[in-house]
């Protein structure tokens, strides 16, 4: 080995005198010098020290010539740990090397650098054999050295060499060191000697001719030595020989548990490519390492296996990237598994949601990898999505339901944006549902959805609220522009629809509010919008209204006028007159029609237009026809002539209420005969199903039935061949014009179709003598009107009556 440099003079003779090691290095760590004790101590780094060198390439050759096979892969970590203690010593320590203990320090020096100083302190390691082994370690080597010459025969060797391979040291003088492998095998079990393996032998002869490398020799009872020669001049060969056989053991344990992890880890990989839930392995630089076979087939073979390598967030949507960062660090942290829900782009370009759970875990040979489980949720995102939809859509048009209606005009108002609404409900529609059935109705609800939503622009908010009222949410508070949005409505809903082969007209009536103009928050805004709905109804339907405050005060005096309806009732301010349907031909009274007023304490005597509508609409019309019944039935019971009561019926009262109940209970009231009772529907309620099943009820009471103002509205001769009627009365309007020959002809067709059916014919609004001549040439069986007497209260009939017989 190289001497120092020659700069240190005689120190360096002084320096190798010392009973203290030590090594000199510059201030980058390159090394200068040692003197013989550092080598006396350390004898394993003879040879692999050179001047001039950094610290790091002396220790990375020295462990590189040192370590196995299985060890070399540790090398950087050995040299990284050995800097780090070299240059983190500010303070001595001490520490046991080879059976003797010793103390550290190290020095820094000015202009030159830092010197390690190594000195053995009178305290020692308890030797591996213990207190008998004691005095062997006495003389401070712990390694067994051993000189031979350039024959390979032994000259000197030390007591630890002996005590290694079983022999004295003199016995070891003369002997080549294959010779004491031999003698150490043959007496290591005593009698019965045991040869060494041959390959041994073959093994030691070749490692004898490199020296400088370091070779094993196995002994008997499973004893490993490391041994290290050095040639020196003339062939002398120096060779240190170290007991490895703990070392050995450790290796192999840390082997066998290699071994079992890699097994486990075969048998992990291989329950993980063949769990049902999809598996995924990411390596601690976060790039996918496996990826089982069910997610494989979740996302496509070919998307999946392409992946493999690269990175984990490729899998996921770019959008979804910091989910995945985030869950694999959280992976790190928490102690249970760490969770998300995120998608993945499939082979066929769908999207695949997915619950990701991640764990830690030890995978030979990635030290630390992370365990990802993805759980295919996409059935469960999509049932949630479309909950949700539903939650906020109309089930049948799938337009915007109420709430969501409500939250995109919260969302507006509260950005204080400007916006209108139109408040929309179909006119006639119920009487197409009644007429045809529910499936038709809703036929013709999806019919006027699909057409709002072409009249207006993607933008605006079109949402059913139920039933046949919608709402329209315009982003633009300009009258102009809200006027003609409800105009093109208007006239959309009005174009013919045919359902289950038959042309339907609608209308639609609408009321316009503006915000902020009209209101700033959405409950006053509805409110107002309805109220300009109704102002559109008022106004004859099929047309739009922009709300105005003024009906405000329509509003109050409806509803003032409701509140005065329901105080009606209990107070008993209605009445009844009665009108006299006479003989064509004698105007003898054969029946008073009965007609209920209102004695307003206020407002006078309220005619029936004004309060019968609001009634209905309020389902006050039960109780105010209940009344009429047992009325009617009660005055007419007292009249001498015996004539019959007409009482008429309208379509809401039967929807609201047990009508055959409320007859039979007034007939018993009163004790009338039921042949004296005429009960007058209008064409409007034959719409409904169970028409027929009501008009054949009352038919078994024996109460008679008249068809009211027929040619009206739904006029059908159908009619009066489907069902059982006693009487029909045409309506005013025909006899206004009877003199027109075309409406002459149509009244002429239904008197011949009621004789055929033995109905009698009333005709109404007769005014004229004239008038009644005509309807007698055409075959009117009854007439009613003020030719013939007004509505009058009871007590004034009497009068009426005799106006009538003069």
């Amino acid at each position: 080995m190289l001497k120092p440099a020659p700069s240190l003079g005689l120190f360096a003779d002084l320096l190798d005198g010392l009973d203290i090691g030590l090594c000199v290095f510059d201030a980058e760590d390159r090394t200068l010098g040692w003197n013989q004790t550092f080598l006396y101590f350390f004898p394993e780094h003879d040879g692999f020290v050179h001047v001039g060198e950094h610290y790091r390439e002396n220790l990375l050759r020295f462990y590189r010539t040192r370590l196995t096979s299985d060890e070399v892969r540790y090398v950087e970590e050995y040299v990284a740990r050995a800097i780090a203690r070299h240059q983190a010593l500010t303070r001595p320590y001490e520490f046991e090397h080879r059976g003797s203990w010793l103390r550290v320090a190290a020095q820094t020096i000015p202009g030159l650098g830092r010197v390690r100083l190594w000195r053995r302190i009178t305290r020692e390691a308890e030797p591996p054999g213990g207190s008998a082994a004691r005095g062997d370690a006495s003389s401070g080597r712990p390694d067994g050295i051993a000189v031979a010459n350039a024959d390979g025969r032994i000259v000197s060797a030390n007591r630890q060499f002996g005590q290694l391979y079983g022999l004295s040291p003199a016995e070891a003088v003369g002997m080549t060191l294959e010779t004491v492998v031999v003698r150490a095998w043959h007496e290591a079990q005593g009698d019965a000697p045991v040869q060494p393996p041959a390959q041994l032998l073959t093994h030691l002869r070749e490692s004898l001719q490199f020296t400088g490398a370091p070779f094993e020799v196995p002994l008997p009872g499973e004893r490993w030595i490391r041994v290290i020669e050095h040639v020196r001049e003339g062939g002398v060969r120096t060779g240190v020989h170290f007991d490895i056989t703990a070392l050995k053991r450790e290796q192999a344990a840390l082997r066998a548990a290699e071994a079992e992890a890699r097994r486990s880890a075969t048998h992990c990989r291989g329950i993980i490519e063949h769990a049902p839930a999809g598996m995924l392995v990411v390596d601690a630089a976060g790039i996918l390492v496996e990826a089982n076979r069910a997610f494989r087939h979740a996302l496509g073979d070919g998307a999946a296996a392409c992946l493999v390598g690269r990175p984990l967030a490729a899998l996921g949507l770019p959008e979804d990237a910091g989910l995945l960062d985030a869950v694999l660090s959280r992976a790190g942290e928490d102690p249970g598994p760490a969770v998300c829900e995120m998608r993945f782009a499939r082979e066929d370009g769908s999207t695949m949601w997915a619950r990701v759970s991640a764990v830690r875990l030890h995978l030979p040979p990635d030290p630390v990898a992370t365990l990802l489980q993805v759980e295919d949720i996409t059935a469960r995102r999509e049932a949630e999505r479309r909950i949700a939809h539903m939650a906020r859509h109309d089930a049948l048009t799938d337009l915007p339901n109420r709430t969501l209606f409500r939250e995109r005009l919260d969302a507006l108002l509260e950005a204080r944006e400007a916006c209108a609404i139109l408040w929309l409900d179909l006119d006639r529609f119920k009487v197409v549902n009644d007429t045809l059935g529910h499936a038709a109705g809703d036929t013709l609800l999806c019919e006027v959805a699909r057409r709002m939503q072409a009249a207006l622009a993607p933008e605006d908010t079109i949402a059913r609220l139920g039933g046949d009222e919608f709402a329209v949410l315009l982003g633009d508070a300009d009258p102009l522009a809200a006027s003609q949005a409800a105009a093109r409505l208007v006239e959309v809903v009005q174009a013919p629809v045919t359902v289950a082969g038959r042309p339907m007209h609608l209308g639609a009536s609408i009321g316009v509010v503006l915000a902020p103009r009209h209101g700033a928050d959405a409950d006053t805004l509805m409110a107002r919008a309805d109220r300009a709905l109704y102002s559109a109804k008022a106004a004859g339907r099929s047309t739009f209204r922009l709300y105005d405050p003024a009906m405000e005060a329509a509003a109050a005096e409806q509803h003032g006028l409701e509140l005065d309806l329901r105080l009606g009732l209990e107070r008993g301010e209605f009445v009844l007159h009665y009108q006299p349907i006479v003989t064509a031909a004698e105007r003898r009274v054969v029946c008073r029609e009965a007609l209920v007023r209102w004695r307003h304490p206020t407002r006078g005597l309220v005619p029936p237009a004004a309060f019968i509508p609001l009634a209905e609409e309020t389902g006050l019309i039960d109780r105010l026809g209940a009344w009429i019944l047992r009325r009617a039935c009660r005055d007419a019971a007292g009249w001498a002539d015996g004539t019959r009561v007409a009482v008429n019926v309208s379509a809401a009262q039967v929807r609201h209420g047990p009508l055959i109940a409320a007859v039979q209970a007034a007939l018993l009231e009163s004790g009338l005969r039921p042949d004296r009772l005429e009960i007058e529907i209008t064409e409007s309620l034959l719409v409904h199903a169970d028409a027929a099943d009501l008009l054949l009820a009352l038919r078994r009471l024996g109460v008679r039935i008249a068809l009211d103002d027929f040619g009206t509205g739904y006029s059908s001769l159908s009619y009066l061949r489907r069902f059982p009627f006693d009487a029909i009365k045409i309506d005013r309007s025909f006899i206004a014009d009877i003199d027109d020959p075309d409406t002459a002809a149509i009244v002429r067709a239904v008197v011949g179709i009621a004789a055929q059916l033995g109905a009698t014919i009333t005709a109404e609004g007769v005014e004229t003598e004239a008038q009644l001549a005509a309807i007698l040439r055409d075959g009117c069986t009854e007439a009613q009107g003020y030719l013939f007497g007004r509505p009058v209260p009871l007590d004034g009939t009497r009068a009426e009556w005799q106006q009538v017989r003069t």
